[in-house]
């Protein structure tokens, strides 16, 4: 259940480092770090296999540096280069837009150690004063700062995944527990979750109780009781243990699976029939006799409503929808056939080409996708037109040595002035062009809208990447006329995004629902850097099922003649 702490420890030494001018070093404590935030499993579990080292990109010495953590709770290497940079990195990288280059030239000419020090240099001026910053950057920063001392605590649902499957599989093992489910916003696949509720069925419950508050990873007991517990966990999150009996448990998940308004008109559905519902059943009004509660399914039937998927209970007219047997057959994991959006050690990937093709085919998937960066995006080596013909003798190899599809493309940065950074004739020769938005994104409304639409609407592109161009806890979205933006989406054939990088989501599920009802199509993506992050395509689908989503609306179910038609410029 460390994971996070794992990876945000090893993300901060690469920032250092690379304050340090240390080569090669940064980039290898990146790669480690983006490994371990995406396990779905317990770090502690792997280490205690010894299988560190099986992770992609921990090697030896980083391995080394994870077990001392996880062993001690401490790590000497880290606190000394803490002291060396005499910089609060953990504080400062919270800001949007401030990078260690950035946070290197603050440091170096005006002594910003932290948030404090930045926003007192702000409030004086002078860092407008400096090279590459200016009035507008300085202005960023001041709202990041405003962002940062706002924002909820909220932890992603990758974060929370392996938490959540660590508790399931330790409390169902033991006897005295008949049933155990996670409830809340993370059982209705929200991209963040502020805590996490769970339900148990058990005789004991006492038993029950003393088992979770004294599970390994509990810094706090916040609440002790013979049903019910509360507990923080070292990374800060709170947990809720509820016991209930059998006969009550699905009304309890119900209730306690939410969300808030979903439970509000079902419970007004309910009084309108005669009878009221609770955490603890379906009763008549008169007489209080209780109807039903053991499953969710008897609950909905009971109300004469088709069975509601957790990810639909926002009230967003699921409640209508399920009275006349019309809510969608909602897409799933095994549903998705292949994932567009990879990218390799030709842009700002950990894997070459040929490794994250190898990986798809191990996934039993049927196609990829690879787009690498190209444009100003702003890391390292984006792809060229000069590169790019080599990167397409590549792809052509890699396909001669797997046996699934593999989709040439590129992932290409959508200009400040509605323009692409390669011509239309170019782009007709690849299978797959994403276009995304990456920099100058303090644009109006109406100027970024006007700037993302030109683009869909004189260049042949495929998909619209991370349309909202949102990075979760760190980055709001960009200022968009999302119902404009899909209408032309629409128009064009253009598919839009459903990113499954953990930190974007993006489209979130809201937005999803909207494009869908104005007649929009969707790809979904693993914006995969590492052969790790390929599975974060079952995030976008959290998305997509949040969107109402079935199979039809989403590229990559369809059968692949179908998805080489529609890719067709």
């Amino acid at each position: 259940m460390k994971n996070g702490e794992v990876a945000k420890i090893l993300y901060n030494i690469a920032d250092i480092l690379e304050l340090q001018n240390v080569q090669w070093k940064p980039q290898a404590y990146r790669k480690a770090a983006q490994a371990i935030e995406s396990l779905s499993e317990d770090i502690e579990d792997i280490w205690q296999r010894g299988e560190l080292e099986e992770i992609p990109g921990v090697g030896e010495h980083i391995a080394a540096k994870v077990e001392e953590f996880l062993k001690t709770g401490k790590l000497p290497y880290y606190e000394k280069l803490k002291k060396e940079v005499k910089i609060n990195l953990e504080e400062l990288n919270q800001i949007p837009s401030l990078g260690p280059k950035k946070i290197k030239l603050l440091y170096r000419k005006l002594n910003v150690k932290d948030i404090k020090g930045l926003e007192e240099a702000i409030q004086k001026h002078n860092v407008q004063k400096l090279a590459g910053f200016g009035e507008k950057t300085e202005k960023t920063l001041l709202e990041g700062i405003q962002f940062v001392k706002t924002k909820p605590q909220r932890f992603l649902y990758v974060s929370a995944l392996p938490i959540v499957n660590s508790i399931l599989k330790t409390f169902r093992a033991y006897p005295f527990i008949h049933q155990m489910e996670v409830a809340g916003s993370f059982r209705r696949g929200k991209e963040t979750v502020g805590d996490l509720d769970f339900l148990a069925v058990s005789a004991q419950p006492e038993k029950v109780m003393h088992q979770f508050t004294t599970m390994k990873d509990v810094k706090e007991v916040l609440a002790k009781g013979t049903t019910k517990s509360s507990v923080r966990l070292s990374n800060g999150l709170q947990i809720d243990l509820r016991v209930v009996n059998d006969k009550e448990f699905g009304s309890a998940m119900n209730y306690f699976i939410g969300s808030k308004e979903h439970n509000v008109e079902l419970r007004k559905l309910a009084l309108s029939k005669g009878y009221t519902l609770s955490e603890y059943g379906l009763f008549t009004v008169k007489g209080k006799k209780w109807i039903t509660g053991k499953t969710e399914s008897e609950i909905y039937q009971k109300l004469g409503l088709q069975f509601i998927e957790p990810e639909l209970r926002e009230n967003h007219g699921e409640i209508a929808a399920a009275q006349k047997k019309k809510l969608p057959d909602l897409i799933s994991s095994k549903d998705v056939h292949g994932i567009f959006h990879n990218h390799s050690t030709w842009s700002d990937g950990s894997n070459s080409l040929l490794e994250m093709a190898q990986k798809a085919e191990e996934l039993e998937l049927k196609f990829i996708s690879f787009n690498d960066h190209f444009g100003p995006v702003g890391i390292t080596k984006p792809l060229t037109e000069k590169r790019l013909t080599g990167y397409l003798h590549e792809i052509e190899k890699v396909r001669k040595k797997v046996g699934i599809r593999v989709f040439s493309g590129v992932e290409i940065d959508i200009l400040k002035d509605g323009t692409l950074p390669l011509p239309a004739k170019r782009l007709k020769e690849l299978d797959v062009v994403i276009a995304s938005v990456h920099l100058a994104t303090k644009m109006s409304a109406v100027e970024m809208t006007k700037r993302v639409c030109s683009v869909m609407e004189k260049y042949p592109i495929d998909i619209l990447g991370h349309p909202t161009d949102r990075v979760l806890n760190e980055r709001p979205p960009i200022n968009l006329n999302l119902d404009v933006v899909f209408e032309t989406a629409k128009k064009h054939n253009i598919f839009l995004e459903i990113n499954g990088s953990p930190s974007r989501m993006d489209l979130p599920g809201e937005h999803v629902k909207n494009a869908r009802d104005l007649g929009c199509q969707f790809a979904l993506s693993a914006d995969a850097h590492a052969i790790g992050h390929l599975p974060y395509y079952s995030l976008g689908v959290n998305m997509a099922r949040r969107g109402w989503l079935e199979k039809k609306d989403v590229l990559n179910c369809w059968t692949l003649s179908k998805i080489e038609n529609a890719l067709k410029k």
